[in-house]
């Protein structure tokens, strides 16, 4: 597959899937923020997560389900790395949410946003 909006689409539904499977069944909606800072004075890369959920008029915030968050890291590693490559873009953390209609958006941000 060499269609690059194809291939972040794919990972995105992939992280879509380890929100959604950490959420109980009846919800209204999610999101999760995932952050990538790759400014470590050692050059490595961190990764966070936060998650929460509506159920029940009240918002839950627990962590991602570890069974299936293991590959978290990496797919947000590709993502960026896909992105950076694709539109120079170079994020800093993006939110996926699972809104009340079933509808999937992402909200990028950037090290200038304000």
């Amino acid at each position: 597959m060499n269609n690059p909006i194809e291939e972040q689409r794919l990972i995105i539904d992939q992280l879509y899937r380890i929100v959604k499977e950490s959420c109980p069944t009846k919800i209204s909606s999610a999101k999760c923020r995932f952050e990538y800072d790759h400014d470590n004075e050692d050059g490595s890369v961190s990764i966070g997560s936060a998650f929460s959920f509506v159920a029940n008029a009240e918002e839950c915030f627990p962590a991602l389900n570890r069974e299936y968050c293991g590959s978290v890291s990496n797919l947000i590693e590709g993502l960026h790395a896909k992105m950076k490559s694709h539109t120079g873009g170079n994020w800093i953390a993006f939110t996926l949410f699972i809104n009340e209609d079933g509808s999937v958006t992402t909200k990028f941000e950037y090290p200038n946003d304000k």
